[in-house]
């Protein structure tokens, strides 16, 4: 599990806990608050997984861009 899982969850079970000790009212306006970070969080993580991943060249050595400069001139 990542660790920004982790901290999500710990977070709001800290919030849900803390509203429960203030009162129901409180409780409520958390749970909609929570569940709307996690859908947020949700909506961004699945974003982040269509983005292509970068592309990766080889690094050109120093005998590759001599040949290359032989070959063109």
């Amino acid at each position: 599990m990542r660790l920004s899982v982790v901290l999500l969850l710990l977070s709001l079970a800290g919030i849900l806990g803390g509203a429960a000790l203030i009162g129901l009212w409180a409780l409520g306006v958390a749970v909609i608050a929570d569940s709307v970070a996690v859908g947020v969080y949700a909506l961004l993580r699945d974003a982040d997984s269509r983005r292509a991943a970068p592309q990766v060249h080889d690094v050109p050595t120093l005998a590759a861009i001599l040949e290359k400069a032989r070959r063109a001139g």
